[in-house]
Parts: structure tokens; C-alpha cells; sequence
């Protein structure tokens, strides 16, 4: 018959018990990090949402300037004040303008997807 009595143990309850202690310990300092870490990223996200946005209504006011630009080149141009050189910068600066503000939209759309995605959390 083989018995192992507590006094010839070495302390190995002890042992095993702090050793379950400092895992616990070392689980719970895990899961903080996550959870900071995914606070961090909600963030960061929330703050590109709210850049692409606020860029939403400067890419719009930019298109508009641009078409009156446009306009007013046209309008020189078929009265003959002006050269054919002024109209093509301000058709290229309405084109410009138009594709900035459609990449604006674009990145907005993208940094609520972004953000949905990073509120969703880990699964």
C-alpha cells in the first residue's frame, strides 16, 4: 500500500496552489490587455470616421468651386476672352475636384465599415 502523507510532500500543495494563483493572475492581465486593446482600436477608428467625414463637406466645397470655375472659363471661352488653355486647366481642376470628392466618399463609407467591423469585436 503506498499513501503520501501531507507532511512528506514538499510543500506541493502549497506550491501548486500559488502556481494556480499566478496563472489566474496572469489570465486576468491578458484579458485587460484585450480589452484595452480593443478600446484603442474603437478609438482610433471612431476618430478616421469622424476625419473622413469632416473632409466629406471641404471635398464638396471644393467640386463647387471648381464647377464655377468651370463655368466662368466656359463662358470666356465661348466669348472668345479667353484660350482654349485656361478652358482645359479648368475642365482638369473640375475633374480633379470631382474624383477628390468621390475618394472622400469612398473613404468615409470605408471608415464606417472599419468601424462597424472593430465594434463587432473578436468572435
Amino acid at each position: 500500500m503506498n499513501t503520501n502523507p501531507p507532511i512528506f510532500t514538499g510543500f506541493m500543495f502549497g506550491a501548486r496552489a500559488k502556481a494556480a494563483d499566478l496563472q489566474t493572475e496572469a489570465n486576468r492581465q491578458r484579458l485587460s490587455d484585450l480589452r484595452n486593446n480593443i478600446a484603442r482600436d474603437v478609438r482610433n477608428a471612431w476618430h478616421d470616421t469622424n476625419r473622413a467625414y469632416e473632409r466629406l463637406s471641404v471635398t464638396q466645397q471644393l467640386r463647387e468651386q471648381a464647377n464655377l470655375a468651370f463655368d466662368l472659363a466656359q463662358s470666356r471661352y465661348n466669348l472668345g476672352l479667353s484660350s482654349i488653355v485656361e478652358f482645359s486647366q479648368a475642365a482638369l481642376q473640375k475633374t480633379e475636384a470631382d474624383i477628390e470628392d468621390t475618394d472622400a466618399q469612398y473613404q468615409y463609407r470605408l471608415t464606417q465599415i472599419v468601424l462597424a467591423f472593430t465594434m463587432a469585436g473578436p468572435k
